[in-house]
């Protein structure tokens, strides 16, 4: 096992600087939490001769605003979070022989070495779109589940504050060549023409399932190579994803700073 510090690089300074501002699906539910909130709230000031209406008014009011205190808050933890860590200008690097990777029941994951170290982290996540696409920005994941490559050699780049940054398989990498469109691919999107996807070839990695907002928002995050991706396919994956399996990424890469659009995941 090593550890060393270094200076933070403009790709963890711009993945910091994401986590901390609220866009996208997160701020329109904040908005609308906060909206309700203050619809409530404004009905508890007008004059009603039923104390039952009163009494439960009040009790949504405080249960929305509880629950806007909490979002907002985690918000703002957030922001500093990153704040710290860009202020501060230094991360840490660890590599070691993976024992084990586990969520830690606080939201988090744990990455458990060899000799038994454990190295607890907050993950960002690729943020998702209102449709379910993955977008290039990240937000801070809330993990319910979490498998790694048990055994292999992995090296972490962590925050001073404890955002993990960045993972790398050195005995995994992932290979990645540009491939022209099938007349499949072209009817799984639009805008297609005189466009290339891009084949990754390579062991997963990682798998990593955020908590469940709802059963119609099933998200599933895998690693290839050092790169996280939303399993969101457009045609059906046929095999069950783990870590180990080797697998074939059929990707649409992103124009103007989109992220990638997923095809299809073949097992190998």
């Amino acid at each position: 096992m090593t550890r060393k510090e270094t200076q933070l690089t403009e790709t963890d300074i711009q993945l910091l600087q994401s986590l901390g501002q609220v866009k996208g699906r997160r701020l329109r539910l904040l908005v609308f939490f906060t909206c309700v909130t203050l619809v409530f709230g404004l009905l508890l000031f007008i004059p009603s001769d039923t104390a039952g209406f009163t009494i439960g008014v009040a009790l949504i009011f405080l249960l929305m605003f509880s629950l806007c205190y909490f979002m907002w808050r985690g918000v703002w933890l957030m922001r500093r979070r990153s704040r710290r860590s860009i202020d501060n200008g230094r991360k840490g690097i660890i590599e070691m022989q993976l024992k084990g990777v586990q969520a830690n029941g606080r939201g988090g994951v744990d990455y458990v070495a060899d000799n038994g170290e454990v190295y607890r982290v907050a993950v960002p996540l690729p943020g998702v779109s209102v449709l379910g696409r993955q977008l290039a920005s990240w937000y801070p994941g809330v993990i319910e589940q979490a498998a790694g490559a048990v055994g292999e050699r992995v090296q972490l780049h962590i925050s001073v504050t404890g955002v993990l940054l960045r993972v790398e398989y050195p005995d995994l990498p992932a290979v990645k060549a540009p491939a022209v469109l099938t007349e499949t691919d072209k009817r799984l999107v639009s805008e297609s023409r005189d466009r290339e996807k891009m084949i990754i070839i390579g062991k997963i990695t990682e798998v990593l399932v955020p908590l469940q907002r709802g059963k119609g928002l099933h998200e599933t995050y895998i690693r290839i190579g050092d790169t996280l991706y939303l399993l969101k396919p457009l045609r059906q994956t046929e095999h069950p994803v783990s870590p180990g399996l080797e697998v074939h990424l059929h990707v649409l890469p992103g124009r103007n700073g989109e992220a990638d659009k997923m095809l299809y995941l073949l097992g190998a």
